[in-house]
């Protein structure tokens, strides 16, 4: 078996029957018990792993796992950690120390796995296991092959019945912040969709989150009395930004200078998060200097060409899109705008927020080729930027390397080219230009 091959097996278990997350509520902890069945007949790898960070949130959780890995590596922790999604290639979503998983690694649990699901078929009360479930499966054998220290755990979707909460315990449980994004799936509204990520907080952790809303955070409480844990509140940190450029932040906290190369002040804030944890772990300053120094943030506001600046951003919800539309302004450019958006997402307000840029022109495209997830449709998402703006001008084009060659020719060098709206248009733009 090769690589392809593994891959595409992966893919094809997804046509098989199966209830899909989240679509019967009164069902959810199905997915979890089909899950423990399936890791119990593989002597349950997640067990292995002594320390687990698990991190949920609608915004910045990504961008969390990457700035605490590199602490806990800076600190000479074995780390691990998970991403999810991918956005090039499925061996993204794992990551050791300093290297991701090799197509080669990943073949090797794919052979291991093939006859495991063959039995559990056989033996399961259960129906099949989903793509999430399985990604959740092979990195935790791969975690387990490598004897790591720590893993910080990416939630996929939500929290409580999440894949990734099959774990047995959790250090520490962050959830950064909870906004309207998966609507219908973990939620009807914010209070809904907090309960859901509330759901990873564990027996006895220490729980941080930069969470304003009373509200929510009462949901929050209740989660926290009921499991003994601790909360941690990081409520309107003060810091003093001292330099700031398209490159890095240098920012000055609680008598602390820290450098972090990425754009935007809301990673100013994901990275003060991450110091409160790294200090709960009793990690000293230079560590956590070094650390976040040393972590670059794939597709978040990533600089990927410099003439002309060409970002490319993976915003997918009104949160996401509202700090990226707050860092570019900042940078007083024309924009031409490459856009594409998953089906299931608020696309009017994501399309209202990037309005207030400098827009020159918007080149709409899909965001993936990838069958198996559902894009919006192209031609409404330009009327909804006529409707905004009707002089604007927009093109539509349905390979989305045809939309980044028309856009590039059309792109002045002091002009800034965005590629947003999904981390999968990110991923599959970024694909053909590196």
């Amino acid at each position: 078996m090769n690589f392809d091959e593994a891959y595409n097996y992966i893919l094809s278990l997804s046509n098989l029957p199966r209830k899909e997350y989240m679509k019967e509520a009164k069902k959810c902890g199905w997915y979890l018990k089909r899950l423990n069945y399936f890791l119990k007949l593989l002597n349950n790898p997640e067990k292995y792993v002594k320390k687990y960070i698990h991190v949920t949130g609608t915004s910045g959780k990504g961008s969390v796992v990457n700035f605490l890995h590199n602490i806990l590596l800076a600190n000479n922790k074995k780390v691990g950690s998970s991403y999810s999604p991918h956005h090039i290639c499925i061996t993204e979503r794992w990551k050791v120390e300093n290297k991701k998983m090799t197509k080669k690694e990943f073949t090797e649990i794919v052979e291991f796995l093939k006859p495991k699901f063959d039995e559990y078929l056989e033996k399961t009360p259960y129906d099949m296991l989903s793509f999430t479930e399985i990604t959740e499966v092979i990195g935790f054998l791969f975690f387990k092959q490598k004897k790591v220290d720590y893993v910080v755990l990416e939630a996929a979707c939500g929290g409580r019945y999440d894949s990734s909460n099959i774990i047995p315990n959790n250090k520490i449980a962050v959830i950064t912040n909870v906004g309207l994004d998966h609507i219908g799936i973990i939620g009807n509204n914010k209070e809904e969709i907090a309960c859901e990520k509330a759901g990873i907080i564990k027996k006895n952790s220490e729980v941080f989150t930069t969470e304003k809303n009373n509200k929510i955070l009462n949901i929050f409480k209740k989660e926290i009395e009921k499991t003994k844990s601790r909360l941690n509140i990081i409520k309107n940190p003060e810091y003093k930004i001292l330099e700031q450029n398209i490159i890095f932040s240098t920012f000055l906290y609680k008598d602390t200078i820290y450098k972090i190369n990425t754009l935007g002040n809301h990673q100013i804030l994901n990275a003060i998060l991450c110091i409160e944890i790294a200090k709960n772990l009793k990690i000293k300053d230079a560590i956590i200097k070094k650390g976040l120094e040393h972590t670059f943030q794939n597709l978040r506001l990533e600089i990927i060409k410099q003439d002309p600046l060409t970002i490319i951003d993976g915003a997918h919800n009104p949160d996401k899109m509202k700090t990226t539309v707050d860092s570019i302004l900042k940078l007083n450019k024309k924009i031409n705008l490459i856009i594409g958006f998953s089906k299931n997402k608020n696309i009017k307000k994501q399309i209202q927020l990037l309005s207030k840029l400098n827009l020159k022109q918007v080149i709409i495209t899909r965001n993936t080729s990838n069958i198996f997830r559902k894009v919006a449709d192209p031609v409404s998402i330009q009327k909804d930027f006529k409707k905004i703006n009707k002089n604007l001008k927009t093109k539509i084009f349905l390979d989305p390397k045809d939309a980044y060659n028309f856009t590039k020719s059309k792109t002045n060098k002091n002009d800034i080219l965005l590629i947003t709206g999904s981390i999968f248009l990110s991923g599959e733009i970024k694909k053909f230009m590196i």
